[in-house]
């Protein structure tokens, strides 16, 4: 089994969570895309609310294409997203939404991997009081070692998939 690293690498734990993490939902993908795009600045402290903007883009663009994104017939967030892009909610209301709704699994969630913690952690969200997530020494080093726009464009050609 020479095959199966003891000791992946970071770009590998991200992949494996883009090919092999829960697909109830397709919030993972909205997530590992928003925060492709989001440490441009190299803050590790993340409010919801920043996140909330690329997240509920990504997902508002993929249902344009692609209605189904969850395995459950109610969404609450979901729906949101679909009025915002009927115009029948604003932009502020899509993004308090996606704060009160959005986040609610995918946090907890994401690195998850056939019911397993993976080693490497990109983020922590222990503050909820505050609302935010910490980026983390792996999500930099992760970035640092890959191009992000290519972790961007397998995350999408995985999300089409489904």
């Amino acid at each position: 089994m020479d095959f199966i690293e003891s000791s992946p690498s970071l770009d590998n734990q991200w992949r494996a969570i883009i090919l092999f993490g829960r697909n109830s939902a397709s919030y993972k993908f909205a997530l590992a895309k928003a925060l492709l795009e989001t440490p441009a600045n190299n803050e590790t402290s993340l409010s919801l609310e920043a996140l909330a903007i690329p997240f509920a883009k990504h997902l508002c663009e993929h249902l344009q294409h692609s209605d189904k994104q969850a395995t459950n017939q109610q969404s609450q967030f979901l729906d949101a997203c679909r009025q915002y892009n009927q115009n029948q909610i604003g932009h502020a209301d899509l993004i308090d939404k996606t704060v009160a709704l959005g986040f609610n699994n995918v946090l907890g969630a994401f690195h998850n991997v056939n019911q397993q913690t993976i080693p490497a952690q990109f983020f922590a969200y222990e503050n909820k009081r505050y609302k935010t997530i910490q980026l983390t020494d792996d999500f930099y080093r992760l970035l640092a070692n890959n191009n992000a726009e290519s972790l961007d464009l397998e995350t999408e050609s995985r999300w089409r998939e489904l």
